[in-house]
């Protein structure tokens, strides 16, 4: 069965490149999320930039690896799809089910085992690449002992195996379910229907994608956005699953129209026909689609949704009509004093810490230190200067020895609330304080603040970066410009800020990247595959008098049928999830969506399928005229 295995493999090295390569790149996507952890679990737990890196790595890892499965399933079925025939004439010969199936088995785990490890070991070098990145986003990345640099690779490869294996498992079944004569003939129509356990779970994964979505309601702040995130996943999912009903549905919604009227030519008739009677194939098509519109739209979109909530609560938390700050670093209080027309000045500060975190040990067991910061403020600060929106306690005990504050999403985070106390260290002495009041401005003061006095109780000063002034005349701004100063009102403060912290979001825009390009070469080679799949019916086609303007128009149409529903499905698999992080974050107003990425987005959904099936058709009527021409 082995030497058949790889026969067919040899066979059928078209598809199987192409399946290759998707394999290559995520063995790749894998092996470099993996060598982060393992890079950020060489740092240690007791260094807090260490286990920001195991968090960052675990957050991608869990977005990477749902792309993956989702990818390398559609391809790992098309390419077993189109060889539908071939299986049922093996079972017309005599072979029975279980040694097809064991054949089909063993041509996936070579081409796995070749594929993955290939694509992984590429990976580390992609890691390495991303090095410089990460140390300019502020993370340690320490070296990783040569010794452990397999562990990525071993791991890429165990969770592509098994992906890979169940996906051509259920393609295999749905070719033994036909009698060989029907699947030999290979112009029946698809069935529509999907079993009661596949259903089932489409049903689950359906009701679980809205229930995330609604996460940040009740999870406030980024971690709740973050989690409403992984809800279009679960929905795109839950549409691979139940895809031959859906994607019926929709094409049979688009037939309705699509050939009524003068203008309803043959042309359109057919491709509507087509799409109408093979939704199961196009299924898989539909879905890497619909991803590279989900991952792209749902990733951009809740990145401005918490950019938009932290501008909307800095503007609401600062009271006073200018904020004086010093490019060159911190800024002394006493040259606003001297100046006529300032009322009051109110300096914040930011004081480096690092947390104690119980249970969050990258081993699983004790507690790790995570790396944060302080808004140090005056003790006594009231709302009309600075707002932090206090939730519960109360500020007024801020001016104590050993007390904080936390915010409603930080709490969650670091295990500290109300009444409790939180243990942290500065310069290797750890510092155990207790919360006395929680907030809800987290995205735009930070998650802890705490009084300068008591810091210094603690013997740690924190040097002003950030003045607070409330004036009384005219010209203050212009004398402060004078001395040096950076004078603003809240309106400019607000916009420079937001502008410094899109400046340094290169991290996030190259990991975004990163998945957008797997999971649109992932959706181009569907389309090739599914398309190169139906070289026979294009050719009988022409054989029975379609010119092949006829056969490019009709293609052509498929394609963009094929493209607008894998649009609309991905649309309706963000949606939950946008509408769940806007009303989380900024409460009932319109969705915050990143309208610039999802054009481009829409775009590329549309065009891929078009340019792709154009290609590959026309390049195999090219060959079916040059083999009928040698023939002649």
């Amino acid at each position: 069965m082995w030497f058949l295995a790889r026969r067919g493999a040899r066979a059928h090295r078209g598809s199987l490149v192409a399946t290759s390569l998707v394999l290559v790149l995520a063995g790749a996507l894998l092996s470099m999320t993996g060598w982060l952890l393992v890079a950020g679990v060489t740092g240690g737990d007791d260094d807090g930039r260490a286990s920001e890196l195991v968090a960052l790595s675990t957050s991608f890892a869990g977005t990477a690896l749902s792309l993956v499965v989702l990818v390398v399933a559609a391809t790992v079925t098309l390419a077993l799809r189109r060889r539908r025939g071939e299986l049922a004439l093996l079972r017309a010969v005599g072979a029975t089910g279980r040694q097809v199936r064991a054949l089909v088995r063993g041509e996936v785990l070579t081409t796995t085992l070749t594929a993955a490890p290939l694509g992984a070991v590429g990976g580390l070098g992609l890691a390495w690449l991303l090095r410089p990145v990460l140390e300019d986003a502020g993370f340690l990345v320490p070296h990783v002992p040569a010794a452990l640099l397999p562990l990525p690779v071993l791991g890429a490869t165990f969770l592509l195996v098994p992906t890979a294996l169940v996906a051509a498992r259920i393609a295999a079944r749905e070719s033994l379910r036909l009698s060989p004569t029907a699947a030999v003939g290979g112009s029946r129509v698809e069935s529509r229907e999907v079993g009661r356990v596949r259903r089932a779970c489409a049903l689950v994964l359906a009701l679980g994608g809205v229930a995330v979505a609604c996460a940040p309601l009740l999870v406030p702040g980024a971690l709740g956005a973050a989690t409403a995130a992984v809800s279009a996943f679960l929905l795109v999912a839950a549409a691979a699953l139940a895809g031959p009903l859906l994607v019926a549905w929709t094409f049979d919604r688009v037939a309705r129209y699509a050939g009524r009227g003068p203008r309803g030519r043959a042309t359109t008739r057919l491709a509507v026909a087509n799409v109408r009677g093979f939704s199961r194939r196009l299924t898989t098509v539909v879905v890497p689609l619909a991803l590279l519109l989900a991952v792209g739209t749902v990733q951009t979109s809740v990145n401005r949704a918490v950019a938009v909530a932290a501008d909307t609560q800095l503007t609401e938390a600062v009271g006073t009509d200018l904020v004086v700050t010093d490019p060159s670093g911190p800024v002394d209080p006493t040259v606003l004093r001297g100046i006529e027309g300032v009322a009051s000045v109110t300096p914040l500060a930011v004081q480096p810490a690092q947390v104690r975190v119980e249970g969050d040990s990258a081993f699983g067991e004790g507690f790790a230190w995570e790396s944060t910061a302080m808004r140090v403020m005056p003790a006594g600060t009231g709302p009309d200067v600075l707002d932090p929106g206090v939730t519960a306690g109360s500020l007024a005990e801020l001016g104590e020895p050993g007390t904080v504050a936390v915010s409603t999403d930080a709490r969650l985070e670091l295990g500290a609330r109300l009444g409790g106390t939180l243990t942290w260290r500065h310069d290797d002495r750890e510092i155990t304080s207790r919360v006395v009041a929680e907030y809800d401005r987290g995205l735009a003061l930070g998650p802890l603040l705490v009084s300068a006095e008591a810091l210094a109780a603690e013997g740690v000063t924190a040097a002003p970066d950030t003045l607070l002034a409330e004036t009384t005349g005219a010209g203050v701004a212009s004398a402060v410009t004078s001395a040096g100063l950076v004078a603003q009102d809240v309106d400019a403060y607000v916009d420079a800020v937001a502008q410094t912290a899109a400046d340094g979001q290169d991290l996030s825009t190259v990991l975004v990247l990163l998945l957008l390009g797997f999971a649109g070469i992932g959706a181009a080679n569907a389309v090739v595959l599914a398309t190169a799949g139906r070289r026979d019916e294009l050719l009988l086609l022409r054989r029975t008098g379609a010119t092949r303007r006829q056969l490019l128009t009709t293609t052509f149409t498929e394609a963009l049928v094929t493209g607008a529903s894998a649009w609309t499905i991905g649309v309706l698999a963000v949606l939950p999830a946008v509408l769940g992080v806007t009303f989380g974050l900024l409460g009932p107003t319109l969705p915050v969506v990143d309208l610039p990425a999802a054009a481009a987005l829409t775009v590329a959904v549309l065009a891929v399928p078009v340019v792709c099936t154009h290609v590959t058709v026309s390049r195999a009527d090219r060959a079916a005229s040059l083999a009928g021409g040698r023939n002649a």
